[in-house]
């Protein structure tokens, strides 16, 4: 699956670790693609194509090979992930999950060139791994030799699905960026590759049913599922699109709070509740110093997460978020990339600054309002019927 910066389906999961400082999660639905994969090996295609041994060691292989797919999976979204990553485009965390992986960026590529490369990625990194497979198999033979062939085959038809032109899967990214690249017009080639994507995953629906009527194969269920999400992520991608691409003409001044009230540093943290918090209508503050200096952000959550014994010695410098872990922006940036920058801490702010002098912040709800505005003044329902029409 291609890294997406929209998709929540597969957000959350347990962190089992870090590559490259980009998180590695596990999604509770993988236990759904573990138990199939086994199953279907151990009670199916192992001891059809490789017989006489025992249930035992059918079942070992199979748990071998469902563990295998997974790292197969992983090794496909890390393709995507560290060339957008030598692409300059940050890549948050990968998810296994259900539908396969996804890798979770926070900003996207800026040329259609970028883009081509960390679509293509994925695929490549299926085939290489399908090719050694089946190059061992045919060296091999037994359960060793038929479990490489299935595992080889797995990742090639892996990798020869994703490249279907089914927007936001690989091979739709990459007609996207093909399609950019011929207009110049990055909005208006992701609208059409969502549209060709909308009636592919429109078709693997149909074709997954039938599959279930008239086969009775419970892999239709999966085949549609798979096509129910290309089409709503088709849409998703389209819905961002509309609203995204205003935001990029709009520069953060237009909905920064200028001139926002600020906390000494050395200030305590029960001065701060009481004249500050009990009767102001923020829920965070910039920290400065004497001079007038930025340390940080005060924000009430951090001050509800301290022991009440210990606001009287407390300072709010302390227990301030330090600036250098906050988002940092200047007036004349774009609304659209701030809103990337902020989507990984939806509790903080954003400082507004002209080069060391604070001129405004911006909260989450300040560009949710604007989201908003943008899409009651043009409707994103019928955008994808219009192109595909």
């Amino acid at each position: 699956m291609s890294p997406t910066r929209e998709d929540r389906a597969a957000d959350g999961g347990l962190v089992i670790g870090r590559v490259r400082g980009i998180d590695i999660r596990l999604s509770w639905s993988v236990v759904v693609i573990v138990v199939a994969v086994a199953w279907s090996l151990a009670d199916g295609l192992l001891p059809e194509f490789a017989p006489a041994y025992t249930t035992g060691e059918y079942w070992f292989a199979a748990a071998l090979l469902s563990i295998a797919f997974l790292v197969g999976l992983l090794a496909h979204e890390l393709g995507h992930s560290l060339v957008a990553a030598r692409e300059n485009v940050v890549v948050d965390s990968i998810t296994l999950w259900l539908f396969g992986g996804v890798a979770r960026l926070s900003s996207s590529p800026s040329t259609p060139q970028r883009a081509i490369r960390i679509a293509a990625a994925g695929p490549a990194v299926s085939f290489a791994l399908g090719v050694m497979a089946v190059a061992g198999a045919m060296v091999t033979g037994g359960l060793v030799g038929v479990s490489l062939g299935w595992y080889g085959a797995i990742n090639l038809l892996l990798a020869g699905f994703n490249l279907l032109p089914a927007f936001p899967m690989d091979g739709g990214r990459i007609y996207q960026a093909w399609l950019w690249a011929r207009s110049g017009d990055e909005g208006a080639a992701t609208r059409k590759a969502a549209a060709v994507g909308h009636t592919i995953g429109g078709a693997l629906v149909v074709l997954g049913l039938l599959e279930v009527l008239f086969a009775g194969a419970i892999g239709g269920v999966w085949l549609a599922l798979v096509g129910w999400f290309v089409r709503e992520a088709a849409r998703a991608e389209v819905q961002r699109v509309v609203v995204i691409e205003p935001l990029r003409h709009i520069p953060v001044a237009e909905i920064m709070t200028t001139a926002p009230q600020r906390v000494l540093a050395d200030g305590s943290i029960q001065s701060f509740v009481t004249e500050l918090i009990l009767g102001g209508r923020h829920a965070a503050y910039p920290v400065v110093r004497a001079d007038g200096s930025v340390v940080g952000l005060i924000t009430v959550n951090a001050v509800r997460a301290l022991d009440r014994d210990a606001w009287p010695t407390t300072t709010v410098g302390s227990a301030a978020i330090p600036l250098e872990q906050l988002t940092v922006v200047a007036p004349d940036a774009n609304i659209a990339d701030l809103a990337a920058a902020m989507e990984r801490d939806r509790d903080a702010r954003a400082l507004v600054m002209d080069g060391q002098r604070l001129v405004g912040i911006v909260a989450p709800s300040d560009i949710a309002r604007l989201i908003t505005a943008v899409e009651l003044a043009g409707p994103t329902g019928a955008a994808i019927e219009t192109v595909a029409s």
